[in-house]
């Protein structure tokens, strides 16, 4: 809330990076609008948001040994706080509108499925038959998750306001955003520019569609039946195997957004790969 004064001379000898200025940068404490003082943060829980969604789901139990139940939403949700805080994280301390855009957990289209299903493989054979003992009763259960990703925010990299900090700008969108999806280039590079100095970058909150995930998560276990003396249950020992991320797909994640960074419009990191776990329990 203790930002330069818009209309200071001294604003281009200010800032930096694009700006060019020569010699000593100037103390921006002389131009602030409480002058002699450094910047001040202002924390306000005030704003606006908007959540709105489709929402379908299904169950199905237990139809010949499957349960199986499925979520879709398609959903949009906006705010003007650029990383779901209150406005402190402000990126233009003049105009709040500035951030306003999808919210930073906005998913368009979200999927989800769960499934259990007792596998029918010896399962109608005599009770205490060796083959059913080792063969059947076994169970597969898993998750799935498909959605696309969620918004990027584009930001510059380097102050060229002059503001005196604790802004965020943005390039210019010069041509309409494509997707080459590779990992050297998610996103096309050259339809950014640097704004002029002192200029705000005209590119929008969240215009970047982040990726999306398509994961797997599939367990495979099984009860083998114990008699146990003067329990009439018996006791029961079960083994499970899990799998994470099952078809090892690799799944981005990060992406380089900063304009003045090297890595910018490429994939900087990915979910992890398949990660496989055994687990072993004892019931008496």
């Amino acid at each position: 809330m203790n930002p330069v004064v818009p209309s200071s001379p001294n604003r281009l000898a200010i800032c930096g990076g694009t700006c060019g200025y020569t010699g000593t940068r100037y103390d921006p404490n002389r131009d602030r609008l409480y002058p002699g003082i450094a910047s001040v943060t202002e924390t306000e829980a005030a704003g606006t948001s908007s959540y709105h969604s489709f929402q379908v789901g299904l169950r199905m139990n237990a139809r010949h040994g499957l349960t199986l139940s499925g979520a879709y939403t398609y959903s949009h949700a906006i705010d003007i706080a650029p990383t779901g805080g209150d406005l402190n994280t402000l990126s233009n301390p003049f105009d709040r509108n500035y951030d306003r855009g999808s919210s930073f957990f906005d998913r368009r289209h979200v999927a989800v499925f769960t499934y259990v299903y007792d596998l029918p493989v010896f399962r109608d054979t005599a009770r205490h038959s060796l083959a059913r003992c080792l063969l059947g009763g076994w169970v597969v259960s898993g998750i799935t998750t498909i959605e696309t990703g969620v918004p990027l925010t584009v930001t510059l990299g380097n102050d060229n306001l002059g503001l005196g900090g604790n802004t965020t700008n943005r390039p210019n969108t010069v041509a309409a955003i494509s997707y080459p999806h590779t990992v050297d280039l998610w996103f096309s590079k050259t339809s950014f520019a640097a704004p002029a100095p002192l200029q705000w970058g005209a590119t929008g909150r969240g215009t970047i569609a982040g990726p999306g995930r398509d994961n797997w998560n599939i367990a495979l276990f099984k009860a083998f039946r114990i008699p146990w003396p003067g329990n009439p249950e018996g006791a029961r020992f079960e083994f499970r195997t899990e799998t994470f991320n099952t078809f090892n797909h690799t799944q981005f994640n990060g992406v380089g957004t900063t304009f003045t960074s090297g890595n910018f419009g490429s994939i900087t990191s990915v979910f992890d790969p398949r990660v496989i776990q055994f687990g072993a329990k004892f019931l008496f």
